[in-house]
Parts: C-alpha cells; sequence; structure tokens
C-alpha cells in the first residue's frame, strides 16, 4: 500500500494519485527503496516515513518542471475546441506530471485586435499560471465563442503577449498555439512573422506547439514560428460538428501531453 504525504491515506499500489486528497503518490519502487530488504524488522512511523518518501519524491521531481502558456482562439468557430481544453486539462496535466514533470498551465484568449477585440489573461489568484487544474478548469469554463470578425485573427500579437508572461526561471517555457484561422500580417503591433520567430528565440522558448488546421494554405505561415525553437504542428480537424472537433482536439491535447514530457529536460 501507499501512504499519502498529505493526509497520511492508504492507497493501491497502483494508484498514482490519493483518493482522499488528490496528492500525486510517489512510485512503489520509490517506497521500496526507503526499506532494506536485508534489515531487522522494525516498528515504522508512518508520519516519518511518508515525509521521507515525499521528500524523495521532490528531489527527483524537482528537475523537470514545465511552464505551458496556451494562445487559444475564443472566435465564434472555436467552441468545441474551448470546451476540450476544460474536459481534458486534468487529464492533460496528469500525463506530464505521470512522467516526473511538474507543471502549471496558463491561457490566453484572443480573437481580432484590428475590430477592437483585446486578448485577455486569464488569472489564478493574480497569477497567470497555476498548478491547480481544477482553477484552471473554471476559468475555462467561462469563456465564450464568439467575435472575430474576418477570417484572420491576431494570433500573432498573442503569441508576442504569450512571450511576455512571467514564466519560471527553471521552468521549460513551453508555448500551445490553437486556432482554426490564418493570422493577421501585419498585426496591430507586430509586424511579421520574422518578427515573432525572433522574439520567440530571445525569449528563452524551450517548446512550441501549433494546433491549426496544417492544410490549409493561409494558415501554413504558423510553420514558420517553429523556426523559433524546436517544437512541432498537430492538425486541428475540419468540419462544423463542434461536438465531433472537440472529441478529436481531447486526444491532441493527450498526445500534445506526452510530447511535452518526453520534451521537458
Amino acid at each position: 500500500m501507499k501512504t499519502c504525504s498529505n493526509c497520511g491515506a492508504s492507497n493501491a499500489d497502483a494508484a498514482k494519485f490519493c483518493n482522499e486528497c488528490g496528492t500525486a503518490l510517489a512510485p512503489v519502487e520509490l517506497v521500496k527503496s526507503m526499506v532494506s530488504p536485508d534489515a531487522a524488522p522494525k516498528a515504522v512511523d508512518p508520519a516519518s516515513l511518508a515525509r521521507s518518501i515525499a521528500a524523495k519524491a521532490e528531489a527527483l521531481q524537482g528537475r523537470r518542471r514545465a511552464d505551458i502558456m496556451f494562445v487559444l482562439d475564443c472566435t465564434g468557430s472555436m467552441q468545441g475546441e474551448i470546451d476540450a481544453i476544460k474536459d481534458t486539462i486534468t487529464a492533460f496535466a496528469d500525463t506530464i506530471e505521470s512522467e516526473g514533470v511538474r507543471v502549471r498551465v496558463g491561457l490566453i484568449e484572443f480573437r481580432d485586435r484590428l475590430i477592437g477585440e483585446e486578448p485577455r489573461v486569464l488569472t489564478f489568484a493574480g497569477q497567470p499560471f497555476t498548478n491547480d487544474p481544477a482553477a484552471f478548469r473554471r476559468e475555462v469554463s467561462a469563456l465564450q465563442a464568439t467575435g472575430g470578425g474576418d477570417a484572420p485573427e491576431s494570433s500573432l500579437d498573442a503569441v508576442m503577449l504569450a512571450l511576455r508572461q512571467p514564466f519560471a526561471p527553471d521552468a521549460n517555457k513551453v508555448i500551445v498555439l490553437v486556432t482554426d484561422a490564418p493570422p493577421h500580417v501585419p498585426d496591430k503591433d507586430t509586424q511579421s512573422v520574422e518578427e515573432v520567430v525572433q522574439a520567440i528565440r530571445g525569449a528563452g522558448v524551450q517548446q512550441f506547439y501549433l494546433i491549426v488546421r496544417t492544410q490549409d494554405p493561409q494558415s501554413q505561415v504558423y510553420l514558420k514560428l517553429l523556426e523559433g525553437t524546436r517544437g512541432m504542428a498537430f492538425e486541428l480537424g475540419t468540419g462544423d460538428d463542434f461536438r465531433s472537433r472537440a472529441e478529436d482536439f481531447k486526444k491532441t491535447l493527450m498526445a500534445l501531453g506526452k510530447t511535452i514530457s518526453a520534451g521537458t529536460r
């Protein structure tokens, strides 16, 4: 059995998170490593053992951290993707943390600045990142897919806003751009895609991911952003059925979580 370091509850060996309080549990191998098989049996203080396991787990996980900023198009056609992020964020975070990566997430909603629709950084207790998936889910639940004007959106200005957020200095900087529309070039502030590429390099972003319509010729300009750092493009999906797109997007998010875990050093 695994003992939770936070509340002291007993959990099955296979459990990754405490059934009582949701705290991440140390692997069975870590618990076994705390006890020598040759040692004489003796009384063990459960609280002391839990603290030791938690400290060792902290040491193992502390070297790998990721701050992930979603840059999400919230125009009228994106309701499926908004719903998918809301419904999948806990599993997405769990997928990354199960690989020993401590993760914080944030989100910037954007539309079209050229018609007065300004982007917004979601905040959690006044901060743009949170390690609480439930808090993130509550904020995302309030987002509405509306507006947008013409087809291009202010995605370049939104990425530049993401680059200005206070990423932790010891965390991998990860940006995920999600949109079904091409960018305004120039945007309200950003003059070119090349300007964004240079800003990505200058900000020291370790991972940059696109979830866009990769087969749309007008959206293929986004692929140039990957020159600023390592990353990859995922297909957003097509069609007008937002429920179907939401299910496809959930699968993409889970694949993205594994990719981020593998890329975090």
